[in-house]
């Protein structure tokens, strides 16, 4: 028994662990931009261009720095209001693009066979008028609730993404987040998985509840919109029952300003939301210009010394923090700015379903097989250590099947299996010998 007490203890312990790396900023680099009409744009990341594409039913034209540039897809970060915001184009919706600096904008396009584009380039020009007709795109929303690195996890993300894949890039993913926090472990999983996923689709964050490791996923997306009742912050990490100080607090401000400015958003405001030292206020003009503050010298207060920053759909909104309010798919689809609200499939509900209805099945199945091998039936030794044998590998097939009931849920169980299958070996051993002694 006292085996047995060890191997919870050793588990309890391992699970403490927590995880800070996360991926630095890409490298500027030259490429190439192909517009549906065939021309093409050659640029790199860090170059000021103007970009005309089609949003919806409408067309659109921007100005700002191109952030990255993938295969299918190109983010502009553009100045709205005093805010830096991040312009997700596929392709197939450019109809023009050229590089301009501060004297003049880039003129000409270059086409296939029209001779090699060098220098600053513009793609598209009047023949764009020719592209295929625009495509819309579709909506898969994916509920994402409960705790972080359990009920939420990056695994779901990174499924739905390879499902969007199929109809092409572009698609818009739709995070419904319900969720009050959870395990730091599970960050750098999120943070990749996210970042990923942006290089193809339009990846939107719906805020019910986004507390702590929540909130930390909600500020990877591009877009944040609030239902009513949303509430987003408090991003404090804890080693054990204490909140990290020092050099471990200075590296999660570090990164966690850094997932904010790369969607766009001020740092300080991530920052407030981590320790409540961090001040954050803000003035708002008359044009709805924002200008941000780590003290209190803003008109608009949302985090004194005395609390840790959490924002509601109200304040999120009027800061410009959030992109919007909405509580029906109807209101969201105005606010991204479609003329219709189209999903694909309800394939993220089935999949987030699915998944909730394993996490109930294994909490309901682990500690009635805990008991099983803590507390084995039987008088006969054989005949209990068989029971905690059944368990055991009961157990073991549940760690395939849901790894984080077996692991973070209590009683907490070893993160590697292999602990528990050096245990089942030494009781079939032991079984063995029992068996060779009663002959």
């Amino acid at each position: 028994m006292n085996k047995t007490r060890s191997l919870v203890r050793t588990a309890a312990s391992a699970t403490l662990a927590l995880a800070l790396a996360f991926g630095a900023s890409l490298p500027a680099f030259a490429a190439d931009v192909k517009l549906p009409n065939g021309a093409v744009w050659r640029g790199e990341v860090g170059a000021q261009v103007r970009a005309t594409y089609t949003q919806g039913n409408r067309e659109v034209t921007i100005e700002g720095t191109v952030v990255r540039i993938d295969k299918s897809l190109i983010v502009i970060e553009i100045d709205e209001g005093g805010r830096a915001v991040r312009r997700t184009i596929v392709n197939f919706d450019l109809k023009k693009l050229e590089t301009i600096d501060a004297k003049t904008a880039a003129a000409g396009a270059t086409a296939p066979g029209a001779g090699a584009a060098t220098g600053s380039t513009a793609a598209g020009g009047a023949s764009a008028a020719t592209a295929e007709d625009k495509k819309v795109p579709n909506i898969i929303v994916l509920p994402w609730e409960g705790t972080v690195g359990i009920g939420a996890r990056h695994d779901e993300i990174e499924e739905i993404g390879k499902y969007a894949d199929k109809y092409g890039p572009g698609q818009i993913i739709v995070l419904l987040i319900d969720s009050p926090g959870g395990l730091v472990i599970e960050g750098d999983k999120i943070h990749e998985t996210i970042k990923d996923l942006k290089k193809r689709h339009r990846v939107v964050a719906w805020i019910k509840k986004a507390i702590s490791a929540g909130a930390f996923t909600a500020l990877h997306c591009d877009e944040i919109y609030f239902m009513r009742v949303g509430a987003l912050g408090a991003i404090t990490m804890f080693a054990g029952t204490q909140s990290i100080q020092g050099a471990e607090l200075a590296a999660w401000l570090e990164k966690v300003g850094e997932v904010c400015r790369m969607g766009g958003r001020p740092a300080v405001v991530g920052q407030a939301m981590v320790t409540n030292p961090i001040e954050c206020s803000y003035d708002r003009d008359e044009n709805g210009n924002i200008t941000w503050y780590s003290t209190m010298e803003g008109k608009y207060d949302l985090s004194d010394a005395t609390e840790n920053l959490t924002l509601n759909a109200e304040n999120a909104e009027h800061s410009k923090f959030s992109d919007g309010t909405a509580d029906t798919v109807e209101e969201l689809a105005k606010l991204l700015q479609l003329k219709e609200w189209r999903e694909a499939s309800d394939e993220g509900r089935r999949l987030h379903a699915r998944w909730q209805r394993t996490i109930k099945e294994a909490m309901a199945a682990k500690p009635l097989l805990m008991n099983d091998y803590q507390n084995p039936a039987g008088s006969d030794p054989i005949v209990r250590a068989g029971n905690q044998i059944r368990a055991i590998t009961e157990i073991l097939k549940w760690y395939d099947r849901c790894y984080p009931v077996m692991v973070y849920e209590a009683p907490n169980l070893p993160p590697d299996k292999k602990i528990l299958e050096e245990e089942l070996e030494r009781l079939k051993r032991e079984v063995a010998r029992m068996r060779k002694a009663t002959r």
